[in-house]
């Protein structure tokens, strides 16, 4: 019997195996390129070895052909640099050609500074592409914390450094504002005093003059204060006359003689919803313009027309807390009849016949009780 050797053929990287038989034409080359580089390399170290050295026993079949697995190995690596390199130059190609054709429609300026960029970027891709590629390095997470620990740190310095620095540009804006003022104030008081000493006169020029203006003076207070007393004289006499007439003669006499206002403003009409403002009560015997005024003329919001809202705005204080639940009480029944005083007994009959102000009394009161 006689056994036939199988051999198994090994799979070595870069070369196409025995069992694809449909590859492509781009892998027959790349095989036929190995294998002859293979052959070179094989020659070029059977001619470099010594002629001397004598092979040991351990000199074996496998050594030979793990050498020959190496040699393929880089042969393999520099073709996939290669083909690496001419895929990145047509990438770069395509994209310079499509840049051109957009560029065309661009005016001349835009297209000469658009081309400088291009070609810049052009030589740093090269540069990064042929450059060394650094190795990536493993941070640990304490040292990533205490790296972004820092930057906020560094951040928050710098953003108190500008809030002090601000805060002092303030505080200079102002220190020289109130200087200022002050300066102004001082000057104010100064020409003031000058002009009040100017007028002031205390040389005895003429004493008779000043005499004569004294005497002038003092005849108008005196003047002025019996005009004074004798108008609250008579003020208190008209008074006490009016208090001992009786109602009819009263009501009678102010027909005859009504009270002149002079001061007294004309009446405006009011807008829909508008608020209502107050003249005042005091002080309205006073001649001022502040008094003269129309207090009836419709300011900020008031000015608008408020008809043409719909019915559910027409409130006063739409959307505060304190606006009001109707726009009017004249059409609006507000009895709480759950209240104990819209009860009809005996108890509330008795409490509104007996209660102040209920009864329908319009006399004079007088001291004695009815």
């Amino acid at each position: 019997m006689s056994s036939n050797k199988q051999t198994i053929r090994r799979y070595v990287a870069g070369r196409v195996p025995h069992y694809a038989g449909n590859a492509s034409s781009d892998e027959e080359e790349v095989e036929q390129f190995t294998t002859k580089d293979i052959d070179i390399d094989r020659k070029l170290t059977l001619e470099k070895a010594p002629v001397n050295k004598v092979r040991g026993p351990n000199r074996t079949v496998e050594s030979e052909e793990d050498e020959e697995d190496e040699v393929e190995h880089r042969h393999a690596a520099i073709l996939q640099r290669r083909r690496a390199q001419e895929e990145t130059e047509l990438l770069a190609n395509e994209d310079s050609d499509d840049e051109m054709k957009d560029d065309d429609d661009e005016d001349d300026s835009e297209d000469e500074d658009d081309s400088d960029e291009e070609d810049d970027d052009e030589y740093t891709d090269d540069e990064d592409d042929t450059g060394p590629q650094l190795k990536p390095v493993f941070v640990p997470k304490k040292h990533r914390e205490q790296k972004i620990e820092v930057n906020i740190e560094s951040t928050k310095e710098i953003e108190k450094k500008s809030r002090d620095e601000r805060r002092k540009e303030a505080l200079r804006i102002i220190e020289e504002e109130t200087k200022r003022e002050l300066l102004d104030s001082e000057k104010k008081e100064e020409e003031q005093l000058n002009e009040d000493m100017l007028a002031c006169n205390d040389e005895d020029d003429d004493e008779e003059l000043e005499y004569e203006s004294w005497k002038v003076r003092e005849l108008k207070r005196i003047k002025r204060t019996k005009e004074e007393s004798e108008a609250e004289m008579k003020e208190k006499a008209e008074i006490e006359r009016l208090r001992s007439l009786t109602e009819e003669e009263r009501l009678e006499e102010l027909k005859k003689r009504p009270k002149i206002i002079t001061n007294k403003a004309a009446k405006g009409k009011y807008k829909y919803l508008q608020k209502y403002y107050h003249r005042g009560a005091f002080y309205m015997d006073q001649e001022e313009t502040i008094l003269k005024r129309n207090y009836a003329e419709p300011t900020l919001e008031d000015q608008f027309d408020k008809t043409i809202l719909p019915k559910i705005m027409q409130v006063k204080n739409f959307g505060r807390s304190g606006r009001t639940k109707y726009t009017h009480l004249v059409d609006q029944d507000t009895t709480a009849f759950d209240s104990p005083w819209a009860t009809e007994n005996a108890q509330t009959s008795k409490f509104h016949n007996t209660a102040g102000g209920m009864k329908q009394c319009f006399d004079r009161p007088t001291k004695k009780r009815k």
